[in-house]
């Protein structure tokens, strides 16, 4: 039976105590005080090392598990996009997708365009159908999150700046577990709360932790204290972004060539420098906290009790409940590579900043890019703070060291390499899920046999996140990056990454729970015949002198692909991909004038007929406004069959199943 939503803890508890801090009325919700011996301690309360504590906590709820976080609350950042690997941790770890679908944007896949300077042609390239996943306002996800991890027990402190230190010996890096002068105990890292304004009731500035795991993002509080970041090569990127509305006269002159542009899923402009993002989110930015607590209590509360997401109210009516505004808002951005001089010395025509100049540079070197920008999104100044447009230089690198005695480090604090296909999240909770499984392995280990435990499992998150996962994840983007330079080579080597990345792509997307192959899978590039193919092709294409590559190496490239392809096809006939890709044959050829995924697909987006947003193919309700398939919000029939197949058919190949079954059926009648 549905709760009724009608607590206002968080407000009330604002409104008599206003002189609470945001982090004070975060840790209030913890369910019980701070102690200062956990099991395990966490810096940073990001989604990476919240995902880690949830999933460690579920499997070992014995365990003690505090986290910690310098910021007085979660923000937004980039990093919006989420794949299947986030869906399966969450839903298994957490709830089902249609009560994330209450907050977050719905997302089927992804879509790429390859535009060029001259407005020649737009090349599409495409995949979806194949889960459910969600584009993420960071700052809710985080903060869900924070609420989820203290329902279960586990400890979340905002406001609370941690020193670490490392013991006076040599064997914290993973590189000296052997030596023979090492401790014959583990000795984690020491952890100091620093603040003394911290909202903690505790005397002791100390915490005495078993297992410390260093989550702390780019500020890399443990990892940097075993050297400086290692950039990974041959060339790095640098992104800018923004973010914007959608001006009022929507996608209606939206380039014909942009096919889909309106579809709910990430999508890539390419361009032979780099890519840009345009990811539609549902924004909760000018929601107040406590009422965004309360909401988010609700929901928790409902889904830990078991009610089904149908039954709670949609996020029309949540909003109005818990006076939570929203709006939908675009995260726009480029990511260009910094080997070719992209940018002109005087860019004072293009803004007052580096991050505006070089951000409408890119804009404005691509006609496509251009009119699809100035027709249909308005910028939102300064939306997340003091300013409008934001840039991360360098954004490629790992750490040196990501584990020691007693420590190992997740997310961006082992390492990040680009945007691209969001890896910060979908890669990076791999890392995580790894990271707690070697923990559950190392606090299992009786106290004689800890220090083996933590040795072993020290070097295998060294080898899996420095030796593995980074490399393979930028070896990936090499190949995207070359693939933009020429729109041949976007069609098919985009093509053989989509069939090497999986072998029977139905037995792969059928498994809906997050296991060990997802984190080996690494987004595709954990199969050693992907690894094989993009070395042959980077050894072609690589180094890059110029902008274009040579004509010679195109066509190189082209015969190993279609090589590729073909063999592809012979080890599995029975993949139907042209179900997942608009542009594409079940074969992975490159079909002129398909322009819909075939039927067959798991998952697909349609139109809801009462709020107009958009709503996955097995939803009874629209999650948003709450209205049944078919209906309008008050429940009466808006549009007859033949005119509700029409609007779908619009939208999707949804259209031209259903249509089928409709004649089907009026045949059958007629007979």
């Amino acid at each position: 039976m549905a709760i009724v939503p009608t607590a206002s803890k968080f407000q009330d508890l604002r409104r008599d105590h206003p002189e609470l801090s945001d982090s004070a009325l975060l840790n209030s919700n913890n369910q019980a005080g701070f102690t200062g011996e956990p099991d395990v301690a966490v810096v940073g309360a990001g989604i990476i090392g919240l995902c880690y504590a949830i999933h460690l906590k579920n499997t070992c709820a014995h365990l003690k598990i505090a986290i910690f976080e310098k910021n007085a609350a979660p923000t937004q950042k980039i990093g919006e996009s989420t794949l299947s690997p986030f869906s399966k941790l969450t839903s298994g770890d957490m709830c089902s997708h249609d009560y994330f679908l209450r907050l977050f944007g719905l997302k089927d896949g992804l879509q790429f365009y390859r535009v060029d300077e001259h407005d020649r042609e737009v090349a599409s390239s495409d995949i979806g159908g194949l889960d459910i996943s969600y584009q993420l306002d960071r700052r809710v996800s985080e903060l869900f999150f924070t609420m989820w991890a203290q329902k279960i027990g586990i400890k979340v402190y905002h406001g609370v700046e941690c020193g670490i230190e490392l013991p006076d010996r040599a064997d914290q890096a993973v590189t000296k577990l052997d030596d023979v002068t090492a401790s014959p105990s583990v000795e984690p890292p020491k952890i100091t709360l620093k603040d003394p304004m911290r909202p903690i009731n505790t005397t002791d500035d100390n915490v005495h932790a078993k297992l410390v795991v260093d989550a702390s993002g780019f500020s890399r509080k443990l990892t940097s204290k075993f050297g400086d970041k290692e950039k990974l090569g041959p060339w790095n990127c640098d992104a800018y972004w923004a973010y914007f509305k959608q001006k009022d006269s929507g996608f209606k002159n939206v380039d014909k060539r942009l096919n889909k542009w309106d579809y709910p899923a990430t999508k890539h402009m390419c361009f032979p420098e780099g890519w840009g993002w345009f990811i539609g989110l549902i924004s909760w930015h000018h929601a107040r906290l406590a009422n965004l607590m309360d909401l988010l209590a609700y929901i928790v509360e409902s889904a830990s009790a078991g009610v089904p997401a149908d039954e709670i109210p949609c996020t029309q009516d949540l909003s109005k409940t818990f006076d939570c505004p929203y709006e939908f808002v675009t995260s726009i951005g480029w990511a260009v590579r910094n080997d070719f001089k992209t940018f002109p010395e005087n860019l004072d025509e293009y803004g007052a900043g580096e991050a505006e100049r070089k951000f409408n540079f890119i804009k404005r070197k691509y006609p496509a890019l251009e009119r699809l920008m100035d027709g249909s999104y308005e910028l939102l100044p300064k939306y997340y703070g003091s300013q409008s447009y934001f840039v991360r230089k360098a954004m490629a690198y790992r750490s040196p060291v990501v584990a020691g005695d007693g420590w190992l480090a997740i997310g961006n604090s082992a390492g990040f390499t680009n945007p691209l296909i969001s890896p910060g999240i979908n890669a990076g909770i791999g890392g995580a899920f790894y990271a707690a499984k070697l923990s559950e392995i190392i606090l299992a280990a009786v106290p004689e046999e800890r220090k083996m435990a933590m040795q072993r499992c020290a070097k295998l998150h060294q080898a899996h996140m420095h030796d593995y996962k980074l490399p393979r994840l930028h070896l990936l983007n090499r190949l995207w990056y070359n693939s933009f330079r020429d729109h041949r080579l976007f069609d098919r080597l985009t093509a053989c990454f989509w069939a090497l990345s999986v072998g029977e792509v139905d037995e792969h997307y059928e498994q809906t729970a997050y296991s060990t192959e997802d984190t080996m899978w690494n987004v595709g590039t954990g199969r050693e015949e992907f690894q094989e193919y993009c070395e042959q092709i980077l050894a072609i294409l690589e180094p890059a002198h110029e902008l274009m590559p040579k004509e010679d190496d195109i066509e190189r490239a082209l015969r190993l692909s279609d090589e590729c392809l073909a063999n592809r096809h012979k080890l599995y006939p029975n993949n139907r991909w042209g179900q997942y890709l608009c542009h594409y044959s079940d074969n992975l050829q490159k079909a002129p004038g398909k322009l819909e995924r075939n039927p067959g697909g798991q998952v697909f987006g349609i139109r809801c007929l009462g709020c107009n947003y958009w709503v996955h193919n097995k939803a009874s309700i629209c999650p948003i406004c709450g209205t049944q398939p078919g209906c309008s919000r008050d429940g009466a029939v808006e549009m007859t069959e033949d005119a509700a197949i029409s609007n779908m058919s619009s939208y999707s190949w949804f259209g031209a199943a259903t249509m089928a079954l409709s004649n089907m059926r009026r045949a059958v009648t007629s007979y």
